[in-house]
């Protein structure tokens, strides 16, 4: 009974030892996770303390595993290290996508400073192109817009119906206008000062409103241009001639500086 009793005891200690000697899978686990991200390019750069750590359990769990240790803390330090190289591995995604982010920002910096400069560009082409065609219309930049005072449009005493050099010009005007579809307009008409002012006021009016039907003849959108009658006031020559009272009886077309921008009054 005692001999029975000392080969059951043997065989037990056989089968723990043969146990402790089993190849842990964590540790399996962990070597190749430990080597998969080592192979990751910078991720010692971006977390080099936990790869480093990660690195130090793996060679403890494997130094347990050849000594026969105690399978648990072979698989302790094992589970330590796939913690270690996870946290290493995750850091290194994070830092990788704010690198990408970075990188769009500056791309999208980049492609805006183009899309800006491009704009600069165009604009100055149409400066360009804006300013030679008010040289021809003989215009005046001020603050309120640019100014056209139509010397040709001129009307006869007490009317208000354009003449037909006047609507050539008010044609060619208009060619000018559709160029810059996004601009107002406003149309202003004028009177020297024989009659009323209340007269002269609807008379003037109504020579601004002429005009503004010549131009929307002419392809501008009514929606884009205002009238005003200003009467005898303003006057660009004096009254005391008929030369003088004659220029007086005009209308003034003003552009907006900007699209989009209202027009000032006087």
């Amino acid at each position: 009974m005692k001999i029975k009793s000392i080969i059951i005891i043997s065989l037990l200690f056989l089968l723990i030892s043969c146990a402790s000697n089993q190849p842990s899978l964590i540790l399996n686990e962990a070597e190749n996770q430990y080597e998969s991200a080592r192979m990751i390019k910078g991720i010692f750069n971006t977390d080099a303390q936990k790869m480093g750590e990660a690195k130090e359990a793996l060679g403890k769990a494997k130094q347990l595993q050849e000594n026969n240790k105690d399978k648990y803390l072979v698989d302790h330090y094992a589970t330590i290290s796939i913690k270690n190289t996870e946290i290493a591995q995750e850091r290194h995604r994070l830092k990788q996508t704010e690198l990408e982010i970075e990188e769009a920002n500056k791309k999208r910096q980049q492609l805006l400073l183009q899309a800006r400069s491009q704009e600069v560009k165009s604009a100055r082409m149409e400066a360009m192109k804006l300013a030679a065609e008010l040289d021809a219309l003989q215009a005046e930049q001020t603050e309120r817009g640019i100014i056209l005072t139509l010397e040709n449009i001129v009307f006869a005493f007490n009317s208000a119906m354009l003449q037909p050099n006047g609507d050539r010009t008010v044609a060619r005007i208009a060619q000018y206008l559709n160029d810059y579809p996004q601009r107002h307009i406003l149309v202003e008409g004028f009177t020297d000062n024989i009659g009323s002012e209340a007269y002269n006021l609807e008379l003037s009016r109504q020579r601004a409103e002429a005009v503004e039907q010549s131009l929307i003849r002419h392809g501008v959108d009514s929606r884009r241009v205002g009238i005003v009658g200003l009467g005898e006031a303003y006057p660009i020559a004096s009254n005391e001639t008929n030369a003088g009272r004659q220029k007086n009886r005009r209308v003034e077309i003003v552009i907006a500086n900007q699209d989009g921008r209202n027009i000032l009054g006087r």
